[in-house]
């Protein structure tokens, strides 16, 4: 533990560290690298039309749950999700209630990307869910995580580390003369 012998050097030191943690809780708080994810509204719109293209489709009426397998590709608006499976959940075989993609999930809108083995829509509660490796990405900015949950009505995002897979966060500067150039 620091001790400092004068007041006025512990406060110094307590006022230099603060500013040094300032940009960094800027960046972080509340992670705006990937809430902007949630604000624009990444997950399914009601209102719109979803193009779903795959190998096969299986449509299991008594569990209202259609099953699309092999190079899914699920299109809606401006943004485009792939699986290798997909499984729309409805409700009174109308509305969806449910989506689940396993498999190499990838979410690409614009200039965001989220990835994860399986990413699980509910309508009731408008959030998303990735697990299995999840990662958002937005311009050069990242986060990872053992679990990514975009609550998509609130503008809000919450990425949770695990006992192996700690939260790691990368935030690139945004001023243009100082930006650093994606891959």
């Amino acid at each position: 533990m620091w001790r400092c012998k004068k007041k006025m050097g512990h406060r110094l030191w307590a006022m230099g560290y603060g500013l040094w943690l300032l940009p960094i809780a800027y960046c972080l708080s509340p992670i705006a690298c990937f809430n902007s994810f949630a604000g624009d509204k990444i997950a399914i719109d009601q209102n719109q039309p979803i193009t779903i293209t795959s190998d096969n489709m299986e449509a299991v009426k008594k569990e209202s749950l259609v099953i699309f397998r092999g190079n899914v590709i699920a299109e809606q608006k401006d943004y485009t999700l792939y699986s290798k499976e997909l499984y729309v959940y409805y409700v009174d075989s109308k509305e969806i209630r449910e989506i689940i993609a396993i498999g190499d999930v990838k979410i690409v809108q614009t200039n965001k990307i989220a990835t994860g083995e399986k990413a699980v829509y509910t309508r009731e509660t408008r959030t998303l869910v990735l697990t299995g490796n999840p990662q958002v990405e937005q311009d050069c900015d990242i986060v990872k995580g053992e679990k990514i949950t975009i609550f998509l009505d609130e503008d809000k995002s919450l990425a949770e580390g695990g006992s192996d897979n700690r939260v790691k966060a990368v935030v690139s500067p945004k001023d243009d003369k100082t930006k650093v150039k994606c891959k």
